[in-house]
């Protein structure tokens, strides 16, 4: 790790070594180190050998706050992989890692969102960023569709769902008229009084 001075009531939350600051030069790699302070987020660029070239220090204080999120999310760089993207007062900056990538990112976004507003953050999109739109609704629908095909079969599931007694809806042996409850359940007529199971 590179040496900072860090300032007397600062501390160290996070560091992390093979990380490339987007748009850092003309042979970028992932060789550079980043910091994060209670104070600060400190990015140590690093050269070909291992020398430090620059000591970036971004203060905490002026990453954006928006509707009380923290402006520290994690994104996607233009070649798809995830990044580390943290929004100032004035301007921007993206950082991605080397190895474990979105934990690595997920980290970052959390700490500083707990420095700056108490709390970790509470956007889903840190886990599900990288989803692709509608498969929770297709993963849904294939289930459904399992189970369908279960119950035609008498296949029992070994999931407590069920166990859960099933709603069914039959007409009266006697007068043809609507019963409701659940299945296997003996009821009686309210308009015939016959008694009949579910």
């Amino acid at each position: 790790m590179a040496k900072y001075n860090l300032e007397p009531s600062e501390s160290i939350l996070i560091q992390s070594t093979g990380v490339l600051c987007e748009g850092g030069g003309l042979m970028p790699g992932y060789t550079d180190e980043l910091i994060l302070t209670n104070m600060n987020i400190i990015h140590v660029s690093k050269g070909m050998f291992g020398n430090t070239k620059r000591v970036q220090k971004y203060p905490l204080n002026q990453v954006k706050i928006i509707n009380g999120e923290a402006q520290a999310i994690m994104g996607k760089s233009t070649n798809g992989t995830p990044d580390l993207q943290i929004y100032f007062v004035n301007g921007q900056v993206a950082f991605k890692f080397q190895s474990s990538g979105k934990k690595e990112i997920v980290k970052y976004v959390n700490e500083i969102s707990k420095v700056l507003t108490g709390n970790e953050s509470s956007r889903k999109s840190t886990a599900n960023q990288f989803a692709i739109p509608g498969a929770e609704m297709v993963a849904e629908t294939l289930k459904d569709t399992v189970n369908v095909f279960k119950g035609t079969f008498g296949i029992k599931s070994k999931s407590k769902a069920a166990d859960e007694p099933v709603r069914v809806t039959k007409k009266c042996i006697g007068c043809m008229s609507p019963l409701t409850g659940t299945k296997g359940q003996s009821i009686r007529c309210r308009y015939c009084d016959t008694d009949q199971i579910l």
